[in-house]
């Protein structure tokens, strides 16, 4: 059984297999406090958790962004088709009689201490030739014949000299000394009602991602110029999301994400000829959703007056 050869079978463009040494500098960063609280989702002693296990296998999804003039990450399609993938792969595994499950790891600390990524100043990894626009869906499993990832000569980080991300960031989390998640306003944006600040910066439906954008790694990567119809604002705001939950995952529809968002983009729009379809969200059960149809509408009325 060759498990690179099964990834690619799946549609996975890489596959790389990593043995279950703890993540130590995660661990530390915990302690420390400095890292967001989602963070406490991920397992640092592989062993401990899984002592029937020999690898970590990382299956790799790149993804093409799409392009600044249309409000929508690429990241996440990338990441519900990759799951799907994963859970084929997992299923395939099962059938040969080979132990393996889903593990939820620090994904930039397995990367970059392999060789295989370059960590980079806005608390990013890149990947050459995909640069930061990849998703990665992580299996720990029982392989009969674990053949390791060899390491890469790791590339030294263009950051060095390179400043773009920090004069980019509208919410001030990257500087010379690297990145803060405590200060990112994407950190914030994940269905919890959101301040004005974390508003104030958000670029796209389902995130920020201005700082990928200017990134000197994904440079050469095309992007996609052509709106999915089903991130139409208007049908967002109408409560028809289904079909975008089919594209970026069910798990996204907790507290009305996607309403929250393309009321905030409407605003950033001047998109004052949806006012009548925010204004129905004013009284709409979720919290989170009310408090983004109010910033939405005070913005869009200014315009209007």
């Amino acid at each position: 059984m060759n498990i690179v050869s099964l990834a690619k079978e799946f549609g996975f463009a890489e596959c790389y297999v990593f043995p279950t040494d703890p993540f130590e500098q995660y661990k530390r960063r915990l302690t420390d406090g400095a890292l967001h609280q989602d963070a406490l989702k991920l397992i640092c002693d592989m062993k401990s958790e899984f002592d029937w296990a020999n690898a970590i296998v990382a299956l790799i999804s790149p993804y093409k962004p799409y392009a600044g003039s249309i409000p929508i990450s690429g990241y996440y399609p990338s990441s519900n088709a990759g799951y799907h993938a994963a859970n084929k792969v997992l299923k395939s595994l099962e059938n040969q009689g080979i132990r393996a499950e889903r593990a939820y790891v620090p994904v930039h600390e397995m990367l970059s201490r392999s060789g295989i990524g370059v960590p980079l100043k806005n608390g990013l990894t890149a990947i050459p030739p995909y640069g930061t626009r990849f998703s990665v869906q992580t299996l720990i499993a029982c392989l009969p014949d674990a053949c390791y990832t060899p390491f890469q000569s790791r590339q030294e980080s263009r950051c060095k000299d390179c400043h773009a991300c920090e004069r980019i960031c509208p919410s001030h989390a990257i500087d010379s000394a690297g990145y803060s998640c405590k200060k990112c306003a994407r950190a914030y944006m994940c269905g919890e009602p959101m301040e004005d600040w974390v508003m104030d910066a958000l670029t796209s439906i389902l995130g920020c991602e201005l700082c990928q954008s200017v990134c000197p790694y994904n440079r050469k990567i095309e992007s996609i110029y052509e709106m999915p119809e089903a991130f139409q604002l208007e049908k967002l705001l109408s409560g028809d999301i289904n079909p975008a939950l089919k594209i970026v995952g069910t798990n996204l529809k907790k507290n009305g994400r996607l309403q929250q968002h393309a009321c905030v983009v409407a605003a950033k729009q001047g998109r004052t000829d949806l006012i009548p379809l925010i204004e129905t969200l004013l009284n709409d059960p979720r919290e989170a959703v009310r408090v983004a149809a109010e910033y939405a509408l005070s913005r869009l009325k200014s315009i209007e007056n």
